[in-house]
């Protein structure tokens, strides 16, 4: 379900009143820490990651144009501030083999799934995302990310090649 937030409380908010502020935060929660989760499969990161959504968005309200639709504008906002917050997260370095965690094989096909979309390169996941879980079209992905739609294809197929690769030993081992 798609948020709606009315013209008159974006304006109000982009003005600097905190109360339609408020209210903008509480129209688009969900919506924040959708995007948030599906980017970074963790409910405490996915957490971090809409709060700082909403710092963005407070700093850079005035940035928003009023005649342009607020949601798409919104989307590329959080979908840019949870790349950013994961670039800051990631460690310095990748423990040695011999230090890592063994590798068990998954048990659950969604577990599978996600750990494979984590494993993309984050414009990659962010395509994912937004075209399979939060069910938008080509162009409407290309304007949240601000790249030509043909990009956003590209990004796509590719991002599906990989992810069939990821998966295919276990696809095999299911045959």
């Amino acid at each position: 379900m798609t948020p709606e937030v009315p013209r008159d409380i974006l304006l109000q908010a982009r003005a600097g009143d905190r109360a339609a502020f408020r209210a903008v935060v509480e129209a688009t929660q969900k919506l924040a820490f959708n995007i948030a989760w599906r980017l970074t499969w963790n409910a405490s990161d996915a957490e971090d990651a809409a709060q700082e959504i909403y710092l963005r968005l407070f700093r850079n309200f005035e940035q928003y144009d009023p005649a342009q639709p607020f949601l798409p504008w919104f989307r590329r906002l959080a979908t840019n501030c949870v790349l950013n917050w994961k670039e800051k997260q990631r460690p310095a370095g990748e423990l040695p083999e011999s230090l890592a965690a063994p590798r068990e094989p998954l048990r659950d096909p969604n577990a599978r799934l996600q750990k494979a979309i984590r494993e993309l390169p984050p414009e990659y996941q962010a395509c994912i995302t937004l075209k399979y879980l939060e069910d938008l079209g080509i162009n409407e992905i290309a304007q949240s990310l601000q790249v030509p739609p043909g990009t956003v294809k590209t990004w796509l197929f590719r991002a599906r090649e990989l992810l069939m690769q990821k998966l295919k030993p276990y696809v095999e081992t299911l045959l």
